[in-house]
């Protein structure tokens, strides 16, 4: 408990304070330094101090000064991190004529810090309000946090630059502030004009290299300061407008008709010298619908980017007027004659026989056990040649009359078998050849025609599996109407 006959001379230092708070309405509130948990003392104290300093610009509350508050603190003995209780929040406040005190907390746990703030009540000694912070960066980055809380903690919302400042961060790859005026309409109706800025907005976020502020909070400084969007349209106007937004560009501009063409101009400039910072134009012939492919582009432009592939093709039409490719007898002959098969599961997609399903993989199947057969066939001749010539060189040193007959017959058995794997290889080799040309054949016959015409007309082979016999087998068919 707190001793009131060592504050005597204290108290009457305060009688002035106390009697000057009386004359105002604002209540008064004080700020404790916060707990430091993992920081440096030093760096805490720098947090807080950034606190207490924007605590005014709320105006919701009168800040109590801080020498006051030590030399309470001081005449007490104790510190202010150390005066972490509700009660003891709650007795100094009220020996500082305040009526709420705020205290807290600052933390590091790994990458990431914590803020936590209260606000107590010094007539009740109770909790009013309470808020807590992570944030993942520098420990520079929580100036702006405290900044924020103090909005926060007085219950109000803050203001737009704090935010802004908060969503760009510090990292190198900054990203700019900007408000986009209404662009003004001439020879278009007012909703249409407002309808491209907001694409022209919403296309300018998309880029990632700018943060809008959005309508409502321009509308609203635009409100307090007596300004019609639709009149402010000069530099002078627009750069006021930023400055109170705290943004670092603005972008206004005309969208404007001359019989079928349309025409849109758009500005940048920079808030804080009022030049400008790039001018863009574009013109356009067409419906007023195709105004918003251009004024996309337009977005991208005005941030010193290319605009994607997808908005430059539906500028030129290529998307709009996209067809599905048109497929055709020889585009699944060719890819059947490359890889079996593969034409077949081309006609598949627009095919309505669920046979065609089973035939690709048949062509595919049949196609891969002819080259694995042609690969275990090379590989026997090589190894039956290999050992005729091995036997062959024995046969040539050899001087025992049995030894050369031995070996002569065996130079001979290897040289049948390498003859007869060197036929079948040659075999097989014709066969995954026919095997390709027959899949490229079947996959043109049975292929996509012109008119959807039918097939069946046609007379034709055709590879199809038996389920009877559980085998593959080759059908020969002649359409006789």
């Amino acid at each position: 408990m707190i001793n009131y006959k060592k504050f005597k001379n204290t108290l009457l230092k305060a009688l002035p304070i106390l009697f000057m708070g009386s004359l105002f309405a604002q209540p008064t509130v004080a700020v404790l330094d916060f707990a430091a948990n993992g920081l440096p003392d030093y760096e805490v104290e720098t947090l807080v101090e950034r606190l207490r300093s924007e605590i005014p610009n709320t105006k919701a509350m009168r800040l109590v000064d801080r020498k006051m508050l030590e030399n309470i603190l001081k005449e007490q003995g104790l510190q202010q991190s150390g005066c972490t209780t509700e009660e003891c929040a709650a007795e100094i406040g009220e020996l500082l004529g305040a009526q709420f005190m705020i205290s807290g907390s600052v933390g590091k746990l790994g990458s990431t810090f914590s803020v936590d703030a209260k606000m107590v009540s010094v007539s009740t000694g109770e909790m009013t309000r309470t808020k807590s912070v992570s944030f993942d960066g520098t420990v520079g980055g929580l100036l702006i946090e405290m900044q924020i809380l103090a909005w926060e903690m007085m219950d109000l919302k803050p203001p737009q630059p704090l935010l802004l400042q908060r969503a760009g961060g510090d990292g190198v790859d900054k990203k700019v502030t900007v408000a986009v005026m209404d662009f003004d309409p001439r020879g278009i109706s007012m909703l249409e004009a407002r309808t491209l800025t907001d694409r022209f907005a919403t296309e300018l976020d998309a880029t990632g290299r700018a943060i809008l502020v959005d309508r409502r909070s321009m509308n609203e400084v635009m409100q307090e300061q007596g300004f019609d969007e639709a009149g402010c349209t000069s530099e002078e106007c627009a750069a006021e407008v930023g400055a109170l937004l705290g943004v670092e560009f603005m972008i206004n501009g005309a969208i404007g008709k001359l019989g079928d063409t349309y025409t849109i101009d758009a500005k940048m400039f920079e808030v804080a010298t009022g030049a400008a910072s790039k001018t863009k134009n574009a013109t356009y012939t067409g419906p007023v619908d195709g105004l918003i492919t251009e004024i996309e582009i337009l977005a991208w432009e005005m941030m010193g980017l290319k605009a994607p592939n997808t908005l430059t093709k539906k500028r030129k039409g290529t998307i709009v007027s996209e067809t599905p490719k048109v497929k055709t007898p020889g585009g699944a002959a060719l890819r059947s004659l490359l890889i079996p098969g593969w034409g077949q599961h081309y006609n598949f997609s627009s095919s309505e026989n669920p046979s065609d399903a089973t035939k690709r993989w048949l062509h595919f199947g049949m196609d891969a056990a002819l080259i694995a057969l042609l690969g275990v066939s090379y590989q026997a001749f090589l190894t039956s040649d290999d050992d005729a010539v091995a036997t062959h060189v024995n046969y040539k040193s050899a001087t025992d009359t049995q030894q050369i007959e031995s070996y002569r017959t065996t130079s001979l058995g290897h040289n049948e078998d390498a003859k007869a794997s060197a036929q079948q290889t040659n075999i097989l080799i014709f066969a995954v050849a026919a095997m390709h040309l027959y899949s490229s054949y079947d996959a043109f016959t049975n292929g996509p025609s012109d008119g959807q015409a039918s097939n069946s007309k046609k007379s034709k082979f055709d590879l199809v599996y038996n389920p009877n016999l559980k085998q593959p087998e080759l059908r020969f068919s002649i359409a006789l109407d």
